[in-house]
């Protein structure tokens, strides 16, 4: 008997090292991966002198897209366009060593830009996102934001695009408005039809049209979003030690 439960012990134990170690390779490659693109995103950047200024440089990348990146006032530029996907991959988490499993675990946040969608309520506007988030101090439901919080982000903040026509894109924006009132999901692997957290949200939006943005078929993590071969790289913006802003963004034709 004894013998008996030694082999299963050394069998669980066999078990979690092996999921450990999957999870950290697969967490250090995507880390890399992410790397990878963004450098490669930001090295085909131009300055362009007529949209800068001192405080805010912004870069423009030659590209074939019809739909802008991004909404420019004059003054300030508002990442992403409809169905465009938002998102950081530093925690909101400011407590030590939390922060950081976190950000090289799963990344920070993700929200879906609505564009010019309407609703029947007119609630929301073209600076509108959905988004979910287990951080607020009152109920934690998946809720319509706005952009203007992404423009005042500490860390990095990436736009990913989808390709896809019109029609699909009025779909996946449906499907995120559709999600709202939605608890946020703590579990991240539980109740997942009746739940979401960020990714998740962003995930099961553009599921309504057939994309998959989750293929490693475990919890849709914000690196997920940004390493699928769905997805590509249409704005980046981080702000530097002093206190420049740099925007890097594909150019519309």
């Amino acid at each position: 008997m004894k013998k008996i439960i030694k082999i299963v012990l050394i069998c669980l134990e066999v078990a979690v090292l092996f999921v450990v170690v999957g999870a950290l390779t697969t967490a250090i490659t995507k880390n890399i991966y992410a790397d990878i693109l963004i450098e490669q995103f930001k090295s085909k950047g131009v300055l362009d002198e007529k949209s800068s200024s001192a405080m805010v440089k912004v870069y423009k990348i030659p590209s074939e897209e019809e739909l802008s990146c991004a909404q420019n006032n004059g003054v300030e530029y508002y990442p992403g366009n409809e169905g465009d996907i938002l998102i950081t991959l530093q925690s909101e988490l400011d407590i030590p060593f939390i922060h950081d499993f976190v950000s090289f675990f799963a990344g920070g946040h993700a929200g879906l830009v609505l564009g010019d969608y309407k609703d029947e309520l007119d609630s929301v506007n073209n600076m509108s996102t959905v988004e979910s988030s287990g951080l607020n101090e009152d109920l934690n439901l998946a809720d319509s934001s706005s952009k203007t919080y992404w423009t005042m982000y500490q860390h990095p903040v990436i736009g990913l695009r989808v390709k896809m026509t019109e029609e699909e894109r009025k779909m996946v924006v449906a499907r995120g408005m559709a999600l709202i009132g939605d608890p946020y999901n703590y579990s991240f692997l539980f109740d997942v039809n009746n739940k979401a957290y960020c990714s998740d949200l962003v995930g099961k939006a553009f599921s309504s049209i057939g994309v998959n943005l989750n293929k490693d078929g475990f919890t849709t993590s914000v690196y997920d979003l940004l390493v699928s071969s769905e997805t590509y790289i249409c704005y980046y913006q981080y702000t530097d030690n002093a206190g420049i802003k740099h925007i890097y963004l594909l150019d519309t034709k």
